[in-house]
């Protein structure tokens, strides 16, 4: 579980972290705060879609775990687009970059990406990127997509 808390003061930051039975929580000065986190837990404190945690994720696998391990392709493949995006600087992705999520991860592959990327459309999680990218149709994740995999637990 990871909280952030950002007042209006600066003398009332806080952060807290947990993971299992270590817990850190840290309030005071902003800039002390983030020096005494990393300190005591050892972690970066890091924004993610919009969140900031303590700690990155080192891998795809451990922020898939992070939203909670989807199972349904649509889901599996929009937390691969936001990894893509905010982890992996892509602005647009195509479906060799989802299939190598899916290599990274070990998960098993859909029988047809391309249904689960067009389902992803019309849920308006993807949409369609102007420019083609390594020749390929490509795609880039929408604001409602970011939205939606950041309330992910």
């Amino acid at each position: 579980m990871y909280e952030w808390y950002d007042k209006m003061s600066e003398a009332n930051y806080r952060i807290r972290y947990k993971k299992g039975d270590f817990e850190v929580e840290v309030q005071g000065d902003k800039d002390w705060v983030e020096k005494k986190f990393k300190e005591l837990s050892g972690k970066e404190i890091t924004v993610i879609g919009g969140e900031k945690v303590g700690g990155m994720p080192k891998t795809l696998v451990e922020f898939l775990g992070m939203k909670g391990n989807p199972k349904k392709h649509t889901d599996i493949m929009a937390v691969f687009a936001q990894w893509l995006l905010k982890i992996e600087k892509m602005d647009s992705f195509n479906v060799n970059d989802i299939l190598a999520c899916y290599d990274k991860t070990k998960k098993t592959k859909t029988k047809n990406p391309n249904q689960a990327i067009n389902n992803n459309i019309g849920r308006k999680v993807f949409a369609e990127a102007k420019e083609k990218k390594d020749g390929l149709k490509a795609w880039f994740i929408t604001d409602t997509g970011q939205e939606y995999i950041e309330k992910m637990k």
